[in-house]
């Protein structure tokens, strides 16, 4: 159960009210009324509590749980189990953050402008934004309702919002153009300045960057990211699209629909990336690149060519995944049979 010293929990909830909340089946034996208390992981969940199973290499612990109620498919229902009421979902990780919500629900804005924050008499805010401690405003800002800025968060000159924005502490969001219900996360930096960086014959020349950031609605940017501002052109994050921390996005970057990102990736300046393309963790993308709708890109890849839609691509440079196992296991076979040079062994 998590640390209610952090974090504000709702409930108890039936089991009726979370299998219609999940769209999970209950069996017909089982009390709708029950009550659950909270959520917790398969280990340490009680009997008031729920958790889910849907990995297949958990069913030790599936088996020994004390939860009162667990959410699961069909096909891993039929596992052995402890005696806990089942819910059985289509897709049981969907259905348990559905049911984390009902617990955990996202905080709501505390409408008002604490006394530290300056915020310039130009700025409009709609009905219901928390504006923080420290918080700094600037000109001619628009702010749809329900917006919440955290502290010494910098909004900069004419940056828009739409409704229900939230910006984590210290994160500095300048020559943005944003949608709604759009979370970015602490110390994050969207619309600095791009790499624009010309070699001259007295040195390095930073050229002009006077795009904008546009970021759609329901976009999740994580922690420590830094979106750069077009340099001509846009930088573009299409609606639904999640990035996790530490994430680099550079000038011109057009990033698709529903798009995911995991941590420490990198995307090079102008590369074009479609609708629901998956990035693993530390992976570098070059520049004025095409990466096609759906293809799916592993962790610590170098994408160095462009990536047809639909492509699963894997290595350093990133090539076709069956190619990439075929070399993996050809270097792994080399390796064992190579005869050790003299002086070795």
């Amino acid at each position: 159960m998590a640390d209610d010293r952090f974090f504000s929990r709702r409930g108890p909830f039936t089991l009726g009210e979370i299998a219609k909340r999940v769209d999970a089946l209950l069996d017909s034996a089982a009390p709708s009324d029950l009550a659950v208390c909270g959520i917790a992981p398969l280990e340490t969940a009680n009997s008031a509590e729920l958790s889910y199973f849907c990995d297949e290499r958990r069913a030790g612990a599936f088996a020994a749980s004390s939860a009162g109620a667990i959410i699961t498919s069909r096909k891993l229902s039929a596992r052995p189990h402890n005696g806990a009421w089942l819910l059985v979902a289509q897709d049981p990780r969907l259905a348990f953050a559905l049911a984390s919500l009902m617990f955990y629900p996202r905080d709501a804005a505390e409408p008002g402008i604490h006394a530290s924050a300056q915020v310039d008499p130009t700025a409009v805010m709609g009905e219901g934004c928390q504006i923080g401690p420290g918080a700094v405003i600037g000109p001619n800002v628009r702010m749809g309702s329900r917006c919440r800025i955290g502290a010494n968060a910098v909004i900069g000159q004419s940056v828009q919002f739409g409704e229900g924005v939230v910006v984590g502490n210290n994160a500095t969001i300048s020559h943005a153009l944003i949608g709604s219900r759009v979370r970015i996360g602490a110390g994050t930096v969207v619309g600095g300045e791009g790499f624009g960086i010309v070699p001259a014959p007295t040195g390095l020349l930073c050229s002009a960057q006077f795009g904008r950031v546009i970021i759609g609605d329901d976009v999740r940017v994580g922690s420590n990211c830094a979106i750069d501002r077009g340099a001509m052109d846009d930088t573009v994050i299409g609606a639904g699209t999640a990035i996790d921390n530490l994430i680099q996005i550079a000038h011109n970057v057009r990033i698709g629909r529903s798009c995911v990102f995991a941590g420490q990736a990198g995307v090079a300046g102008s590369t074009t990336i479609g609708d629901g393309v998956m990035v693993g963790g530390q992976v570098a993308i070059g520049d004025h690149l095409q990466i096609g709708s759906n293809a799916k890109i592993a962790g610590k890849s170098g994408v160095m060519r462009d990536v047809a839609a639909g492509e699963t691509v894997a290595g350093y440079p990133a090539v076709p995944i069956r190619q990439w196992h075929r070399q993996t296991v050809a270097s792994a076979r080399s390796a064992r049979t190579a005869k050790p040079e003299a002086g070795e062994g």
